[in-house]
């Protein structure tokens, strides 16, 4: 579905193109924030608020007050918001009532905005001449692929993208420092969706060249321990050599974005 934001000819139909894009924005990944509307619309932080909030008064969005957001807030959809974007959408938003600070993870929320944005801006990426030149042309967010993919072995990956030549891509936001045992449990998962055909290649963003050099450390050290490595069950090698190619040709380490991330999140 169509995700690239557009004004429109004059200010009315700007309103109504930014209204919908909104709604659809937070029906497909449950959250935004106004730094993320300032940015994709290019209008000044307090238009963002003032568009939010207006949005909150017509009872489409709810307002979470929350110091884990780069804003101290975030927005959601409420019920009659989630209609609408059924409508926007053409598909079933589902939509969980109660208190709307209880319907956000808390301990994701700056992973899911850095997303939000990497996903969005992937669709608009320019080169420094200012040619469009984006990293792909539709995402799938990884709640939509939950639903998709239903199978334990398939690791639930921030996004699914699809690239310009055709080639589909797992997207993922590394955002913090992992362990050894579960960077290994990921390589596996990655497999899995690799030699399953639900992707052809893993491309991990961050803000923090730190967590890149600490995932490729650990990389190179799993890929070459790994297939000397037996699983107790299988009495099989954890990796076959061929599989750690695969790995190692498919895992891209996108640093490209690392000081907007940066800039945008910490700055």
């Amino acid at each position: 579905m169509a995700m690239q934001y557009a004004p429109g000819c004059n200010n009315n139909q700007t309103g109504k193109m930014r209204r919908m894009a909104t709604i659809k924005l937070v029906a497909r990944f449950g959250l935004t924030s106004p730094s993320i509307i300032a940015w994709m619309y290019a209008i000044p932080y307090r238009l963002a608020l003032e568009h939010l909030n207006k949005l909150v008064k017509e009872k489409l969005l709810s307002l979470v007050i929350t110091h884990r957001s780069l804003d101290g807030r975030v927005y959601l959809l409420d019920y009659a918001g989630a209609k609408y974007a059924e409508e926007l959408l053409a598909i079933a938003v589902y939509f969980r009532s109660g208190e709307p600070s209880l319907r956000v993870n808390q301990n994701t929320i700056m992973h899911d905005l850095m997303m939000q944005y990497i996903l969005q801006k992937g669709l608009i990426n320019k080169t420094k001449e200012g040619a469009d030149k984006p990293f792909w042309h539709a995402y799938v967010t990884e709640t939509e692929f939950k639903r998709l993919f239903k199978s334990n072995d398939v690791r639930n990956v921030d996004a699914i993208a699809i690239e310009p030549d055709g080639t589909i891509v797992a997207v993922e936001m590394e955002h913090s420092f992992k362990t050894k045992a579960s960077r290994q449990t990921i390589l596996l998962k990655w497999l899995y969706g690799l030699k399953h055909g639900y992707y052809g290649k893993v491309m991990l963003f961050s803000q923090s060249l730190s967590i890149f050099s600490d995932i490729k450390r650990l990389h190179a050290e799993l890929l070459e321990e790994m297939p000397s490595r037996y699983d107790k069950a299988t009495r099989k090698p954890l990796l076959s050599e061929s599989d750690a190619l695969l790995l190692k040709r498919a895992i891209i380490c996108r640093t490209v974005l690392c000081t907007e991330l940066t800039g945008m999140f910490y700055g």
